[in-house]
Parts: C-alpha cells; structure tokens; sequence
C-alpha cells in the first residue's frame, strides 16, 4: 500500500501548492489567521519572512521572487530550542555518532547542523523537494565532503527507495524477514513532517498522518529503512497530531496508538507545546497523571536528567513540588479528580462574588455550578468505593471462588442501579485506571523516560506549534511480521481485526471478539489473560470484565495466536471481503461519542 500512496512527483507538488480551504470564506479565515502565524522572532525566521513565499496575497510575482514547491512547509528556527533538544537527549544519541544520517525535508537546516555537529555522521544525506530555496541556509553545511543535498522529495517512495538504493548500499539488510530483527544504531533518520496550513492528503488528514502511518508499517515489513534492521527516527510533526501515537487518556487510544504499542519501544514526545487543558472527553483522574508524572520525575532523576531553565512543562513543575509523594500509590487511593472546565469558572465566581455584601442575591449560575461540584464529590466518592471493590475483588479470584463468584454478583447489582450517565462515566475512570496500573502501564505516554521540553509557537515558522516525537521500533511478534506473499497471513490478518476491533471499543473483549467473526467469541477461554489480572484482565464478569479499548499487547497476540489456530477460521480472502464492507474507520471514532465520553 504504501508504495502506491504517493507515486508522481508532479501530483504531489501539485497538491502541495493548492489552497487548503475549498471555498472562499474559508480562504479569507486562513490568509486572516496566516497572517497572524508569521511572527519573526530570530535572524532565520527574519530571512524566511523576506522571501514572501507565506505571506504573498497574489497577482503576478517577479520571475526572480524565490519560489518554493512545498509552501506549506514549517521551519524550525530556533537556534536555542534545537540546543536544548541535544542537550537534553544527548545521552541517548551518543550510540549513533558515527552514523548514516537521513534527513527528509531539512529545510533552513538549524535542527540538521545541530544533530550533525553533534553526530558527526560518516554520511549524512538531505532530501528536499525545495533545495533551490533553502541552499543559501544550508551553504556551511552541504560543503562538507560527507554531506549531500539531493532536490527530491523524501515522501515520494519512488525517490526515497532510489536514494536507500544508492546512498545506502553498504547497509546490510536483513538476510531473513523470518529472523527476528535487531537494532541498527549506524542509521538515523529524521524527518519535518511539519505543515501550515495542514492539508487533508490521499485520505489521510495531513501528510505527517501519512508518512507516519507508512513508517510505522514499515516495521512491521521490514522495508525501507527498516530493512537494515530497527532504525530510530525523529519526526517533527504538527503538534496536534502527537496524541495519535501517544495519547493521553483511553479516550484518545485508538488503532494508531496501539499500533505503535505493538512496533515500538517507546515513542517519546522530546518537546511540544503544553495545552492549558485537554479536550474535556479525553480526561482521565488527575491523581493518574501526578502519579505519572512523579514515577517519569524518578526516572530522570536515577538518569541524571533535569529539564532546561524555560522548558519546564506544567506537569514537571508540580512533580517537583510534590516529590514528597514520590513512590506512593495516589490513583485508586483518592478519591478522583478531573479538571471540569465548569471548575475554573466556578473558582472565578466564588472569587468575585461576596455573599456578605450579596445576602439572598446568589446568581443562578453560581447556584448551579455549587450544585455540579456538590454532586461530582458525591458521585465521584462512590466511584473510587467502587474501584477499589474492583480491585479486591479480582484479587479473591484464585484464592476463594466461591467468594468470588458472590462478591462479582454484588459489584454487578451496584453497577446496574447506576444511572447510565454514571456507569459510562464511571467505566471511562475505570478503564483508565486499569491501563495505568498494568505493569508496564499499557499507555505509551506513562512509560515515557522524561518530560517533553516546553517549545513555543515563535520558535517555528510559521508559528504553528509543532513536536518532535522520538520512535524506536522494536521486535514485533513473528505472527505480526507475516505478511504478503509466502507467509500464512498473520499480520495481515491482525490488521483487518484491529480495524474492527476498534470500532467496537466499548464492547467487552469477549463480545468485541465475536464481532470479528461468528463464533470466535466462544473462543475466549483459549485467550486466558483477558481474565488473568496479573496480564492485564479482569476476572471480573458483566460490567467488571474487560473492555475491548482495554487490551493490550500480549492479550492481543494471544488473541491472533487463537485465531489461527480455529479450524473454523475465514480464509484471508474472506477476510478481506469482510474488510471492504466495514465502515471506514475513523481515528476521532469515539472521542465525541457520549456513549464513552466523561460528561463536560
């Protein structure tokens, strides 16, 4: 699939170059907006503002006014952030010094002289669709006998492949796909992926969202880079685009995130820019993330490593603060906090109004913002009860089942006289709670080794907040690396699944299987860690079993590895019959149903 994505230059420069917003309204609201992301804050960005490329507004320009194939393109353009990068990672880059570098899309080139600087790579290879524009930026660093800037494109597959091809023939590739795959720490590559304004592309929502969802199949294959075995990458990406591989919450996990689970080591966020709040249906209890947070505090601490002066995010600043608790189990203890937007206006309200000099006159809306509070500490008490239950329950399991099975019966008739709202809302902290404590946590963003770096929106240009995500591949499970022809399908296979399964995220794991195929719901007792709390089940049944969104990746490969083992299971091309008639799915699915969603 991914060769056929993007195949002619000539289309993707075409597209390139075409207005983001199909009507005219929308043209005026973007050019109006565009305007505002062009502040010039550095020498770089100073240059960049001068050539008009993003602030032109039409009409006929002068045949030697510089022109740029990939105006969309945001650069990096600060000297300061890209030290504070190497700085900060330094120590984990120090194994590819030497290394073959690959830098798609460098663009001004401070992020690429920083990382060669501190390399000193034995190649290092830039791939830019624009190379006529940026030379002039890049002059000090392509003059160098071990750098070359070719003036291609590192998203056309075409080009890419010649360039690994050619620049990258003393590479050895992996003599066997059969062969589990090591590490190549003598190739690195980096890529800006980075866009304003973004662009919907080939039915992807942007072309990061493309050229990430290609990388990450090429673990799993083995092709392009990942032929040489498993190849880090940097990628700076649009910031709002980062929770796709590493989200937040269970609400924002979705069958891209737990992709990168099953190929990846970690994927870190380096630095980004830190919203003041969530989307209010993607919280989860704040004790979780101060729990997190001081776990991640300990880890940088045992490593040596301190968060740059004016780089300290939110959530680094309040760890340090309560380091104090630092060990402590705090998520299922206290009782659960989420940040309402409606608390924030309470604080103002209470803040303004003075009931002494108001005696009788309290608002409606303070009355019944109170009144909200008063009823979330009430509900949100029961819940932790309820947590709790959960938990001493399923630890009854393998002692005493005949208490067991009593106790489950109990926890169920509590959960069935909850009102909907709450048993949704109570099953979100639920399942949140239960990826969290996993050991490891399930969730990417709560195995992260540090703090993202705080990067602001001036340091770009234009000024549109962009992340720099940190991907090292993993070994992925022989049944996942089954794919095309001469293989039994396996990964092939699990593909299909994943697009159903997670479509179906709030069903319980047993039915989500069924859903995959009539009958292999009744294979669930050969998938024992669905219901072994000690792998991440839950013994529990009815509302206590575990939800399909709340799987993880060894339950999954259990799962695939009882799927092909049914004799009654489809054939591939069944399957892929199947896959045509489902619904597209969407990676927001679930985000702003109310089926799943925590009320605002």
């Amino acid at each position: 699939m991914a060769s056929r994505l993007v195949s002619r230059r000539t289309t993707v420069a075409w597209l390139l170059r075409q207005p983001s917003a199909p009507t005219c309204a929308r043209s005026v609201a973007t050019t109006a907006k565009s305007a505002e992301m062009l502040k010039a804050t550095s020498p770089v960005a100073q240059q960049l503002l001068q050539t008009g490329i993003w602030n032109r507004r039409g009409g006929k320009r002068a045949s030697s006014a510089p022109k740029a194939i990939e105006p969309h393109r945001v650069n990096i353009v600060s000297q300061g952030l890209c030290d504070d990068i190497i700085n900060y990672m330094g120590t984990s880059l120090e194994r590819h010094r030497g290394c073959d570098l690959v830098d798609l899309n460098p663009g001004v080139g401070l992020w690429s002289r920083k990382l060669h600087d501190f390399l000193e790579p034995r190649n290092h290879i830039m791939m830019d669709l624009d190379a006529q524009l940026y030379s002039p930026f890049l002059e000090d660093l392509i003059s160098k006998k071990n750098v070359q800037l070719i003036p291609k494109s590192g998203i056309i597959w075409k080009d890419l492949v010649e360039m690994i091809q050619t620049k990258l023939s003393h590479q050895e590739v992996l003599a066997d796909k059969a062969t589990e795959p090591r590490r190549n720490d003598t190739l690195l590559v980096t890529a800006n992926l980075s866009t304003f304004p973004k662009k919907a592309f080939l039915g992807f929502d942007s072309i990061s969202t493309m050229v990430i969802y290609q990388f990450m199949s090429s673990i799993k294959s083995s092709s392009l880079f990942q032929k040489y075995g498993m190849v880090r990458m940097l990628l700076w990406v649009n910031d709002d685009e980062k929770r796709r591989l590493i989200p937040k919450s269970i609400n924002r996990r979705k069958r891209g995130s737990f992709e990168a689970e099953l190929a990846c080591e970690w994927v870190h966020e380096v630095a980004g820019q830190e919203l003041e709040a969530e989307n209010r249906h993607t919280l989860r209890d704040e004790w979780i993330n101060k729990e997190s947070g001081l776990n991640v505090l300990a880890r940088m601490q045992a490593k040596g490593l301190q968060v740059p002066k004016g780089r300290e995010s939110k959530t680094y600043k309040e760890s340090l603060q309560s380091k104090d608790l630092m060990g402590k189990k705090l998520a299922g203890v206290h009782v659960p906090v989420v940040a309402r937007p409606f608390k924030k206006e309470l604080e103002e309200l209470e803040s303004e109004f003075d009931e002494e000099e108001h005696i009788g006159l309290l608002p409606d809306r303070l009355k019944a913002l109170r009144s909200r509070k008063k009823y979330e500490t009430s509900h949100f008490s029961m819940y932790l009860e309820m947590l709790q239950e959960h938990e001493r329950i399923s630890a009854m399991a393998t002692g005493d089942p005949a208490a067991f099975k009593e106790a489950n019966e109990a926890w169920n008739e509590k959960i069935d006289n909850m009102k909907k709202n709450q048993r949704m809302e109570f099953n979100v902290l639920r399942d949140g709670y239960h990826l969290f404590r996993q050991s490891p946590p399930a969730l990417l963003w709560d195995r992260r080794e540090y703090e993202p770096l705080t990067a602001m929106p001036e340091e770009f240009f234009p000024n549109a907040p962009t992340a720099l995500l940190d991907l090292q591949p993993k070994a992925m499970h022989p049944l996942l690396r089954e794919i095309g022809p001469n293989s039994n399908h396996a990964g092939d296979i699990s593909d299909i699944m994943l697009r159903s399964w997670w479509n179906q995220t709030i069903l319980p794991a047993h039915k989500a299987m069924e859903s995959l195929w009539p009958g292999f719901g009744d294979l669930v007792s050969e998938v024992p860690s669905l219901r072994d709390a000690q792998r991440g089940g839950s013994p529990l049944t009815g509302h206590g079993s575990l939800s399909a969104r709340s799987i993880n990746e060894g339950q999954w490969i259990e799962l695939l590895e009882a799927w092909m083992r049914w004799p009654f299971k489809p054939t591939y091309g069944q399957m892929l019959g199947r896959m045509s008639e489902d619904v597209d799915d969407v990676e927001e699915d679930d985000v702003k149903s109310g089926a799943i969603a925590m009320a605002p």
